[in-house]
């Protein structure tokens, strides 16, 4: 109260301290937000980590690391380093169905589906040079124990491509299965390989890009001259019997 009876101006500093007025603490949704950043940050780094050495080879430290986490965070997150790497997978694998929109494919006529496969699969691959690297690691470290989980997909998408052309005339006679390997060996080997086989191409050793971008259409050429079935011959004619002149 003040000289006059009447309440004062100035709050007290119980008021001013009052819970209502204190700053709220982080709600659950930024938290969750954290978490999930948290997560892609040591997923980012364990993809990179894991294609150059593999599962074998891989420290746990040095993903750490390259995420800006501790070593403890990252097993708060995943028990193993085998479920670390398995997640990893698990991720490529579901980008890569995104990105190659499997569903679509299926319902195009087997010479654009082909296309499109063959362009799409590139497309990643240009984006993200690794997962060549990342596969043949663990096919010879791990017998493609992780990779069957989920990754024959992509191989039966295409071999389903090939079937469905060779039914209907449109690709040559062939084992859709070997042909499926041969074409996704066409697409991913040069990724594997790149920094072995530069010398071919002196000009693009400055700009791996450009290296990549010709590839790419190397490729498409490549594949569709393989198994388009080629186009029918014409027909020859018979020429007209010469009629003997009347003797």
């Amino acid at each position: 109260m003040n000289a006059i009876g009447r309440p004062s101006k100035d709050r007290s500093m119980a008021s001013r301290t009052s819970p209502l007025r204190q700053k709220a603490s982080p709600t659950p949704r930024k938290a969750v937000r954290d978490s999930v950043a948290t997560r892609s940050a040591i997923l980012d780094s364990a993809e990179k980590i894991f294609a150059r050495d593999g599962l074998r080879s891989t420290r746990t430290e040095e993903i750490a690391a390259g995420s800006g986490v501790t070593k403890a965070m990252i097993h708060y997150y995943f028990d193993t380093k085998e479920a670390l790497y398995q997640a990893v997978l698990d991720r490529v694998f579901q980008d890569r169905e995104q990105g190659m929109d499997f569903s679509s494919l299926r319902k195009l006529p087997p010479v654009d589906a082909l296309h499109a496969f063959v362009e799409r699969l590139l497309q990643q691959m240009v984006a993200k040079p690794h997962l060549g690297p990342l596969f043949a690691l663990e096919n010879i470290q791990n017998d493609g124990a992780f990779y069957n989980r989920n990754g024959g997909k992509l191989y039966r998408t295409l071999a389903d491509i090939l079937e469905r052309g060779v039914a209907d005339g449109s690709f040559r006679q062939q084992d859709p299965g070997h042909a499926a390997v041969n074409i996704m060996g066409a697409c991913v080997h040069f990724f594997n390989v790149s920094s072995n086989i530069r010398t071919l191409w002196p000009k693009d050793k400055a700009d791996t890009t450009a290296s990549m971008i010709n590839h790419w259409r190397a490729v498409v050429e490549f594949v569709m001259c393989a198994v388009l079935a080629p186009p029918p011959e014409p027909r020859a004619r018979n020429p007209r019997q010469p009629r003997l002149a009347a003797l």
